[in-house]
C-alpha cells in the first residue's frame, strides 16, 4: 500500500492537486453516504454498523480502534487488489463492492522500504489528536525523526468495503475491508459519488440521489501519468457503478 499511495502523492503533487484534495474528501463523505429509499442502503448500512458495535462491546475497555485493526484492501506492484494481512487472497485487477462507510482521517503512512514499510502509523479524525500521537511514536521510535515528522501527515478518505462475494459468508461476518485513499484516488472517488447522485448511470437503473451505499461499486486499476513530467506515472484506482445493489442477489445461496 505504502508504494502505491506514495506514487499517486508524488503525481498529485506534480499534477498540482492537492489544494483541492481536501475539498474532495469532504465531497465524498457528503455524497457517498446519502442515503435513498433502496433497500440496500439499509442492508449495507446495518451490517457494517453491527458489526463495528459487536467489535467494539466483545473488546470493550480495550479501546480499540476498528481502523487499526481491520484488514486492509491494498494494490499490489502489478496492479492487483490484495488482501494486505494474506497476500494469498487475490482479487486480480479489479473488484466488486458496496462501499458502506466512510470518514477521514489525518494519517501517516511508514515509507516505502523503510522500517515501517506499509505500516499505519497515525490515523486519527482530528489533527491534534494526530499529531500528539506522531510526537509520541517518535519519541519512542527516535531513530525515525529523521524520517517523519508532523508535516507529514495526510488529511485521507478511509472507506469500509464490502466485496459482494462475501455476502454468502455462512459466519453472518462478511469480509470488510478498509481503503485508504491517497489524493488524486479521493478526488477521484468524490467525482464519483457526485456522478452517481447527479444521476450519471440511469441508464443502468440508477435513479437521481442514490448514495454509493446502494451501488455496486466496480474498482479496477489503470496506469496514469502526470501532465507536468511523462516520466512520473503511478497506479490509479477507478470506479465504475454496476447497478443498484439488491441484498438478496447476493445473500441468497
Amino acid at each position: 500500500m505504502s508504494e502505491n499511495n506514495q506514487n499517486m502523492d508524488v503525481a498529485a503533487q506534480n499534477a498540482g492537486t492537492e489544494d483541492v484534495a481536501g475539498n474532495a474528501i469532504v465531497q465524498a463523505s457528503e455524497t457517498a453516504v446519502a442515503t435513498t429509499p433502496q433497500t440496500g442502503t439499509a442492508y449495507i448500512t446495518q451490517l457494517l454498523n453491527n458489526t463495528f458495535e459487536d467489535f467494539q462491546k466483545t473488546n470493550d475497555g480495550l479501546d480499540l480502534d476498528f481502523v487499526y485493526m481491520g484488514s486492509w484492501l491494498t494494490v499490489d506492484k502489478k496492479g492487483d487488489f490484495v488482501d494486505k494481512d494474506d497476500d494469498s487472497i487475490k482479487y486480480k485487477d479489479h473488484i466488486d463492492v458496496i462501499i458502506g462507510k466512510g470518514e477521514k482521517r489525518w494519517s501517516l503512512w511508514g515509507l516505502q522500504n523503510s522500517p515501517e514499510d506499509g505500516q499505519l502509523i497515525v490515523a486519527y479524525k482530528e489533527k491534534e489528536d494526530a499529531i500528539t500521537q506522531l510526537e509520541a511514536w517518535l519519541q519512542e521510535n527516535p531513530e525515525a525523526a529523521e524520517r517523519y515528522s508532523v508535516e507529514d501527515l495526510e488529511l485521507r478518505y478511509m472507506a469500509s468495503v464490502v466485496p459482494v462475494d462475501a455476502l454468502t459468508e455462512d459466519d453472518g461476518i462478511p469480509k470488510i475491508y478498509i481503503m485508504s485513499f491517497a489524493p488524486t484516488a479521493t478526488i477521484a472517488y468524490g467525482k464519483y459519488a457526485m456522478r452517481v447522485f447527479r444521476g450519471a448511470y440511469k441508464k443502468i437503473g440508477i435513479p437521481a440521489r442514490t448514495g454509493l451505499t446502494s451501488v455496486v461499486t466496480r474498482l479496477s486499476t489503470e496506469e496514469q501519468r502526470s501532465r507536468k513530467d511523462a516520466s512520473a506515472s503511478w497506479l490509479a484506482i477507478k470506479f465504475e457503478a454496476m447497478g443498484l445493489f439488491k441484498p438478496e442477489d447476493y445473500t441468497t445461496k
